[in-house]
């Protein structure tokens, strides 16, 4: 009686040790699939010609299809014009760089700034590369000293930040218009 069981104290024992097993060799396969990588650089081009940097202090590339790099730890990019020139930035606290796509989305604390001295602030921001735009549909602040603050949600721009859209946008904003002599004259309206 004795024997029998402790044969089938070893055959549980035996058993839960192969579910451990298995669950480490899955554990292992997951970790097997990322890339880790610090002090990133990451430069976009078309046709020869520099388009974008971007820069991170790391990176995990996640090689399950659909690959995609993700940055965790924030990243920075610099927008270039055809001179070489930077014409905006782009910072956030996280954000994923799809590989076949080469869109990147952004989140947490996204700031963008161009060289007319605009900021605009987002929750998350779409970058395609390609088409050299971002969009959002979450809400989005724009401050420039012309201006002052105009509110709203969802955005498309140009990738330098210089012609953009609010597609909803809210609250108070002026008008900056000429009257009849030409002379430039201020209206505040307010959108809902």
């Amino acid at each position: 009686m004795k024997r029998t069981l402790y044969i089938l104290l070893l055959a549980l024992v035996a058993s839960g040790c192969e579910n451990d097993i298995k669950t480490i060799m899955e554990m292992d396969q997951k970790a097997a699939g990322v890339e880790k990588g610090a002090g990133i650089s990451i430069i976009y081009s078309q046709k020869a010609k520099v388009t974008a940097k971007l820069t991170a202090d790391s990176m995990q590339r996640h090689l399950e299809s659909p690959t995609y790099l993700e940055f965790t730890h924030g990243l920075h990019i610099d927008v270039y014009d055809s001179t070489g020139a930077i014409t905006s930035t782009v910072d956030a606290r996280h954000g994923k760089y799809f590989d076949g796509s080469a869109d990147v989305n952004l989140w947490d604390h996204v700031v963008v700034k161009n060289v007319k001295e605009q900021r605009l602030d987002a929750r998350t921001l779409n970058w395609d590369s390609k088409k050299q735009v971002f969009t959002t549909n979450d809400s989005v602040r724009i401050v420039s000293s012309r201006t002052d603050t105009l509110w709203g949600t969802g955005l498309e721009s140009n990738q330098d930040f210089t012609n953009y859209k609010i597609l909803h946008p809210s609250g108070p904003f002026t008008i900056h218009d000429q009257d009849s002599t030409g002379v430039a004259t201020d209206s505040t309206e307010a959108q809902e």
